[in-house]
């Protein structure tokens, strides 16, 4: 095990939440156009139950304090066909960047003041049998000894099927939740235009689309970034072969 590897055991051992990073790590993540223009007018972001997730295999650990943990998920993609064509209907979808420090910084500011904890982190992808030996261990640990950090684990990691979606996860614990009280999900006050470089619009949009969103982003939401459409599907240039440069082939 590295020493980075043994202070992050160390650190979480403690019930210390936090993201180990030397360099922050560019984010990305892509939602509806009127789930982004809520950030920006509500000054929020939403963090969801794993609960009310897809894939069971993210909510297989049950435990008495699993009400009160909630996440988002962000990619390390940049540029990705997959991502669009999941999250994006009907070309209304845009892309947020930020960055791992910016999002930790958020979050840092909303929680304390909250009496949150919280975990910015990479998420692992695991082959099924491991997925399955990591969880039976983590669920070992906790039925010995509960520790919230280490229940929070089983959060950052997915199995291969999910590789492409290459995720980095902020996770928000509330330690005065009571068990009675069943939410789906929370949201915690931010600045969004601190938190938000840039804009990317869905490279499929229609250009009447296109420019009304630069619109409202720019004109109604007052944002000083970057709002442009992603250039996934520009056409290049294209690269032609003049018949009178090709030789006789029989030749």
């Amino acid at each position: 095990m590295s020493a980075t590897s043994d202070l992050l055991h160390l650190l979480k051992s403690k019930g210390i939440f936090m993201e180990l990073s030397f360099k922050p790590k560019p984010l990305y993540r892509i939602l509806d156009f009127s789930r982004a223009v809520q950030i920006f007018e509500k000054r929020e972001l939403y963090f969801a139950s794993p609960a009310s997730w897809d894939d069971p295999y993210e909510r297989r650990i049950s435990h008495a304090r699993d009400h009160a943990i909630y996440s988002q998920c962000w990619c390390q993609h940049g540029i990705s066909d997959a991502m669009w064509r999941i999250y994006s209907n009907n070309g209304m979808g845009v892309r947020l960047s930020t960055t791992t420090r910016k999002l930790r910084q958020a979050l840092k500011l909303a929680a304390e003041k909250a009496g949150y904890h919280f975990r910015v982190g990479e998420v692992d992808y695991l082959s099924q049998t491991d997925f399955n030996s990591e969880a039976r261990k983590i669920r070992t640990e906790l039925s010995e000894k509960f520790e919230i950090s280490r229940a929070i684990d089983a959060i950052y990691m997915k199995r291969e099927a999910f590789r492409h979606e290459n995720e980095w996860r902020a996770t928000i614990f509330c330690p005065d939740q009571k068990r009675t009280v069943k939410k789906k999900g929370i949201s915690i006050p931010i600045d969004p235009h601190a938190l938000v470089d840039r804009i990317l619009l869905d490279p499929r949009a229609p250009e009447e689309l296109v420019e009304a969103f630069k619109f409202y982003f720019k004109e109604k939401i007052g944002f000083e970034g970057q709002v442009v459409r992603s250039v996934l599907y520009k056409s290049p240039k294209p690269l032609k072969v003049y018949e009178d440069l090709i030789g006789d082939l029989d030749g």
